[in-house]
């Protein structure tokens, strides 16, 4: 006979970061209260995760022997607009040329710092659909937010029923989950500066600068995006068109000649630029 684990199902939201993966390892494996919890684990793949990040998420499943389920998603077949399905897929069939993402962008539009709902859609919405799919309705949600994170955590953690164990039971600076990995037999293998999707809109100019100078055709699917879709508005909310990716509305032909820049130049124009909470990996807002 099954455990009875009531009402205490947890998801662990798999964002393919090393600070995501250190806390599935610690709640699977060192976590006191454990084994009275129905536990999955569950990665969201919008298509453009660095091919690195998707080995990563496998190699953590196969070196430590645990299920992740890989979900995408999808506008779903039934009703108008974006309502979100999702699809189980793998390391082997999961989307490498951001379709999940093109699918969204041609119904919503294009994301950006005005319009932030890509995580919320295609990692949210998607895991939640998958939720429903196997009967969970009522579930607490472990997010890997770091003790020196404090703005990101979420104020009504409680009313959302959400989980912290990094920034509470097991408290981790990021300094301590490097030194951490520094001691496995793997680790994720990715350029700083591609962490999160390959080139997000969350990153701060210089590094989408280096990024262009380094890999230049890494803009390629971000420009395609722009162009076959920087007229659509769905969303009316009085803003105009052409709508691009990046903050104040600039495009990746804009991020091209911010790279023809000098390093003085550079530093002048973005002097005042920050990160939008990038890091190496998408942590999802519940």
């Amino acid at each position: 006979m099954s455990k009875d684990y009531g009402e205490k199902n947890l998801l662990i939201s798999f964002s393919g970061g090393r600070t995501s993966a250190y806390m599935t390892w610690w709640l699977l494996n060192e976590w006191e209260d454990r084994d009275n919890w129905n536990i999955v684990v569950v990665f969201a793949n919008t298509g453009k995760e660095a091919e690195n990040t998707l080995f990563f998420v496998d190699e953590c499943s196969q070196e430590w022997d645990i299920n992740i389920i890989w979900v995408e998603g999808y506008p779903s077949e039934e009703g108008k607009g974006w309502a979100v399905n999702h699809k189980i897929v793998t390391y082997e069939t999961a989307a490498r040329n951001g379709e999940p993402f093109e699918a969204m962008i041609s119904k919503l539009g294009i994301p950006s710092t005005n319009a932030p709902f890509c995580s919320d859609q295609m990692k949210r919405k998607a895991i939640e659909s998958y939720l429903k799919s196997i009967g969970w309705n009522n579930y607490t949600k472990a997010l890997g937010i770091r003790i020196d994170e404090p703005l990101r955590l979420n104020n009504n953690w409680k009313e959302k029923k959400i989980f912290y164990p990094l920034a509470g039971i097991n408290p981790k600076t990021k300094q301590d989950i490097i030194y951490w990995w520094s001691k496995q037999s793997f680790d994720l293998m990715i350029h700083p500066d591609e962490g999160n999707c390959d080139n997000c809109w969350k990153k701060d100019f210089p590094r989408l600068v280096r990024n262009m100078i380094r890999n230049p055709k890494s803009f390629n699917w971000w420009t395609e995006m722009e162009i076959k879709y920087g007229y659509l508005n769905p969303r009316d909310n009085g803003l105009k068109p052409p709508f691009n990716f990046y903050r104040t509305n600039k495009s990746t032909f804009d991020i091209k000649e911010m790279a023809k820049l000098s390093q003085s130049e550079l530093k002048q124009l973005t002097l005042f630029d920050v990160l939008d909470g990038c890091s190496e990996s998408c942590e999802i807002e519940f």
